[in-house]
């Protein structure tokens, strides 16, 4: 025979459970919500941070899951406890679905923003070059002397080899325009390397899809096992 305060017991931490299940389920809700906010669906950099948000965070609803079917254990006559674990379960199939293609996107988000951080980086070496291509030439054409080309290029935070014997040896406007068609010629050259700079390898995606798959299929399995029904 059933103790009457020993059931009282049970339907009680049954109802505690299912509150605090509900309460993990807010938290994670409102969690999420706060690391969405401001939606940015095409930055690859957002897509990134919400999928590591999400595979940190999604202990919550799996341990929300499992008190929830503790809950239906506890009090298995309850309908109103077997209707909100059933309806939580197809969420967890959903779930389940949706931390496997994470996989991809996390990919593709980590691809565009390699790309983009590679862009970005040429795009700054082609500034800089242009910048000292631009501080060489307006320091050669405001020039009308060895000498004070010598001093000019000296004024600048910038490292040059030494004129040689045979460049000081020319008249001055003569190796003025020799010194300038070089400038154009390694302006070219940078414009040039800058412009068929080939984009990230695949291969860079090995690292991120081993550190953030495992966890992502462990976290769809736990979601799955938890939303099967045999």
């Amino acid at each position: 025979m059933v103790n009457p305060s020993h059931s009282a017991d049970r339907l009680d931490l049954a109802l505690r459970l299912y509150l605090v299940a509900l309460a993990l389920l807010a938290f994670f809700a409102l969690t999420i919500l706060n690391g969405a906010l401001p939606l940015r669906l095409l930055d690859p950099a957002w897509l990134e941070a919400m999928v590591q948000l999400l595979l940190s965070q999604a202990f919550l609803p799996l341990i929300a899951l499992v008190l929830l079917h503790l809950a239906v254990v506890l009090n298995p006559d309850s309908p109103r406890l077997r209707s909100r674990r059933d309806r939580y379960a197809r969420f967890a199939l959903a779930a389940a679905l949706g931390f496997v293609l994470l996989i991809p996107l996390h990919l593709g988000a980590t691809w565009s923003l390699l790309n983009k951080q590679n862009s970005n980086a040429q795009e700054q070496q082609l500034i800089q070059g242009q910048a000292v291509i631009g501080q060489l030439r307006q320091a050669i054409t405001a020039a009308n002397s060895h000498q004070d080309l010598a001093s000019r290029l000296a004024a600048l935070p910038i490292r040059q080899r030494q004129a040689s014997p045979a460049d000081l040896a020319l008249p001055f406007p003569q190796r003025q325009q020799k010194m300038l068609a070089g400038l154009a010629r390694s302006e070219a050259e940078l414009n040039r390397s800058t412009a068929k700079a080939s984009p990230i390898p695949w291969t860079a995606l090995i690292e991120p899809f081993l550190r953030m798959a495992p966890a992502a299929l462990a976290l769809a399995g736990g979601f799955y096992v938890l939303g099967w029904k045999g």
